[in-house]
Formats: C-alpha cells, structure tokens, sequence
C-alpha cells in the first residue's frame, strides 16, 4: 500500500475545484479495443491500481475557516459500472462525465465499461482534474488493461508526489512570482484580452449536456499534418489550432465580422518546467492554461495562423507565463467551499473572455495485443466550461491522430457543433496534402 495523500490542495488544484463546481472539469480517458478482456479481471486491476497510487485513495474535503485537503479514504473502491449501449457508446459516456463529484465522495476517479457488438468493448476512466490530467490518466489507463489482460508485472506502491505549485523554480515561485504576476495582472487591466462573442453560443446555461464528435485520421495524413507544420515554421499543435480556429470562423458568416478574434487556450504539461523532474507514473496534477487571441481569416491563411498560434504558446512557456496563470487567478485554496465562495469564484470566472480549448497530449505508443485482447485506441475528452463553445482533445496514438470535439448541447448548438467539426476535418485532410 502507497504512503497516502494527505495535504492541503494548493492554488492550481483548488481552482480546477472550484471551476468544476461552476462546469464540470471531469476529464475521461477511453479506450476501445477487441478480445476477451473481462470486466472482472479489470475490477482487479482497478483494485490493485487503487493500492499503488495515493491519488486513487483519496477524497476532498472543506478545512474549516477556508481551504480544501486531500483527505485519505483506503477502504473506498473504484466502481466499475457495466452496460450494452443500444447506440453510440460516446453519448452514453458523455452523460457520465458531467456527473460532478461530491465534496467527501472517494474514491475521485469512477471507471466504465461497455459491451459493444461484434466481440468489441470501451472502457473509460473519468478523474475529478485535481487528482489527474491527461498524460498520467493516459499512463494508468494502460496500465489497469494491461493488468487485467495479464500483460504486466505488478509494481512497487509509488509515493505521493508534491503538489505542481510547491516545485515551481526559482524567480516563478514566492514573492518574486507574485511581484512578475502582479506587473502581468496590471498590463491585462491597461489591454483586456478581449475576444468576440460567438453567433449561437450561449455562456449561461442550465443543464451540462456533452456531446463527444470523434474525428479520427490515418498515420499517412498524420505525416502529412507533420511535413505541412514544418514548412509553416509551426508545430503541430499549432496546426490543430489553427484549423480549430478557422473552422469556428463558419460560425460567424452570417454575422457579418470579416476577420472575427478569437481566443485559443491550450492546457499545457509543466512537467519538464519545474524545478525538478516530475513523471507522469502516477496520477497527478501538472497542467496550466495559455490562451492566445488571433484574428482569423479565410481558409488559405492557416498556415500563417500556425505559425502564430506557435510562436506565441512558445514565447508565453519560455517566459514563465504557465507558472504565473496561477499567481494570477483567484485564490481558491484561501475560498471556502460553500455556495457563497463558489458564486464568488463563478463571478470571477464570468470575466473570462470566450475561448476555443486544444489539449494535446501528443504522441503515445500503442499497445501490442496480448492475451487475446486487442487496444486499437486510448484518447481521451473533456467538457469545455462555460465560456468555451469547444473543447478539442487531440491524442496520437500508434501514429493515428485521435481528435475528441466536445461541446455542451445546452450551450452550443450539435448543428453547430457539427459543422465545425466537419470543416475541421477538411482543413486538416488538405493541409496533410
């Protein structure tokens, strides 16, 4: 058994608390594969997952007088829930993924599996953000099937690891981070991001409804994706965002703006930014929030709009902006949990401007069968909050590029949704060549 979890969340994980209190940050990983992996044989092998992570033992609760912990829960287990959808398997686990996780509830991570025709099944793992994020979700995600295929040797008990902003390095850290996030705070006031409203997109809404459109693009587009992304000077993440962008453009045709601004944010992995190497072999919170606005033209202009989309993300890691986001925000490891903290932090949420989401957790090997049992894909979704129309999640695996476009029916519209999707896959297929 791990040594468990049991401390105070800091800064970066009570904002993603508090943001779920205000839209559903749960994220899912999913896997689909073929072959006779049973839903007994992973129930052990979440159980066995559960006594080597500290992350999975765990639940949240309120300090009094303010501030949130990591409180241990051993004795709690993974359920894995089990059904036959009778359509798509991704509707049935979008309505999952909303479902928010109560403050005390244990274990923070819930697992399903479905049955699908033709000896063929999905299995997904939806995390509470604060014990999780998409590289070490897609690392425990194959280990449990591994485990449960017989495929992997059991592992020694991993310790907890320290919390994302108690390893920010020097200068990024302590007063003199907070003096560098107070200068950016007093820039924002003299030039507010400002990005423009979305036709058909609706910021308050009632009920979440997520909604997961997968596109999916063979290896051979996906080399082409790649040789496109360096003639442009740009990444391919960049790419990605790129063509997020102009397709979204589509939604502003019959509202007349030309050239609209848009706003893309991008989770990044502040892993290999800390003051000492952290890996992604345990479930753990490592993730920040850089956006860039861009004016967005017509379809022939994406690759400039790549390179832009990249310098920029480039230029704001380089400079630390990742670490500051976090001095920046609201305080919410100072914020009690109750309904008059979480309508305060709502009201600083609604000062976000409207913003496209891209993660990219970029390139993950595939799996070799074993055991009779074939994993075609792992990739992975999340519902965008409030102010997001769109929230793409972007995944490589075994050279197929794996897209998830999640989007709240309630906020956005599914035509709508739909039609960027569809004009995304073009713009992509015709930059690959």
């Amino acid at each position: 058994m791990s040594r468990p979890l049991d401390r105070p969340l800091d800064r970066a994980e009570a904002f993603f608390w508090f943001l779920d209190r205000c839209s559903s940050m749960n994220f899912a990983v999913l896997a689909e594969g073929s072959g006779p992996l049973e839903a007994a044989r992973l129930a052990e092998a979440l159980a066995a997952a559960q006594a080597l992570h500290p992350a999975l033992a765990v639940a949240i609760e309120a300090r009094p007088g303010g501030g949130l912990d990591f409180v241990p829960r051993p004795g709690e287990r993974v359920t894995l829930s089990r059904e036959a959808p009778a359509g798509d398997w991704r509707a049935a686990l979008a309505g999952r993924l909303a479902a928010p996780f109560a403050l005390g509830e244990a274990p923070l991570v819930r697992a399903h599996w479905f049955d699908l025709p033709g000896g063929r099944w999905a299995f997904a793992l939806v995390f509470h953000h604060a014990i999780g994020d998409g590289r070490s979700g897609f690392r425990l995600a194959r280990q449990v099937i591994d485990d449960a295929r017989g495929a992997r040797a059991q592992d020694e008990a991993i310790e907890p690891r320290p919390s994302l902003m108690a390893l920010f390095p020097e200068g990024l850290a302590g007063a003199e981070g907070l003096a560098r996030a107070q200068a950016w705070k007093e820039a924002l006031r003299r030039e507010p991001l400002r990005a423009e409203a979305v036709p058909g997109f609706v910021r308050e809404g009632g009920e979440v409804r997520p909604a997961i459109l997968p596109l999916r693009f063979e290896e051979s587009v996906v080399e082409g994706l790649a040789r496109r992304a360096r003639r442009e000077n740009a990444s391919v993440h960049g790419l990605l965002g790129a063509a997020e962008l102009v397709a979204a453009r589509g939604l502003f045709d019959a509202g007349g703006a030309e050239e609209p601004v848009l706003m893309l944010t991008s989770p990044v992995d502040l892993r290999a930014n800390l003051a000492r190497p952290v890996d992604d072999a345990t479930p753990g919170f490592c993730v920040t929030l850089l956006s860039t606005l861009a004016r967005v033209p017509g379809d022939g202009a994406l690759g400039p709009l790549a390179r832009q989309l990249t310098e920029d993300l480039r230029r704001q890691v380089a400079a630390g902006c990742g670490h500051l986001f976090y001095h920046l925000a609201a305080p919410a490891e100072t914020l009690p949990a109750t309904a008059e903290g979480v309508a305060g932090f709502a009201a600083w949420m609604k000062r976000m401007p409207t913003a496209f989401v891209l993660s990219n957790v970029g390139r993950v090997a595939g799996m070799e069968d074993a055991g009779g049992v074939r994993v075609d894909e792992i990739s992975f979704a999340l519902c965008p909050m409030a102010h997001q129309p769109l929230f793409v999640a972007a995944s490589t695996w075994g050279g197929r590029l794996a897209l998830n476009v999640v989007h709240d029916a309630a906020r956005l519209p599914p035509s709508a949704a739909g039609e960027v999707a569809a004009r995304m896959e073009r713009l992509l297929l015709e930059a690959a060549g």
